[in-house]
């Protein structure tokens, strides 16, 4: 899939200045705002904020952070191949559309 990706150069473009400060307090208060709209993933964000706490350096928080995002790609692939395996096994006139009768 990756060699699909077409990478666009644009010469004339000017990057602001690249503030880490200022995209942590962003990406923070973009959670915050996802937690709002999505409470019931509060207690889940703060099973990964404890794992985190307890990596210590900033390289161990990465690999904890990888491997949590490993472990949900692992389960998400699962779950497809449960739907993949479902949807095979519906009759085949399910799986196409009625025409629409016209008047």
């Amino acid at each position: 899939m990756a060699h699909h990706l077409e990478i666009k150069k644009y010469q004339d473009v000017t990057l602001p200045a690249w503030n880490p400060d200022r995209l942590l307090v962003d990406a923070l208060a973009e959670r915050d705002r996802f937690l709002e709209r999505f409470p019931q993933y509060r207690e889940y964000q703060r099973q990964i904020d404890d794992m985190l706490d307890r990596a210590g350096s900033s390289e161990n928080r990465m690999a904890v952070l990888a491997l949590l995002m490993e472990a949900k790609l692992i389960e998400m692939h699962d779950q497809f191949k449960d739907l993949h395996r479902l949807l095979l096994a519906l009759p085949r006139e399910a799986n196409t559309r009625p025409t629409q009768k016209s008047a």
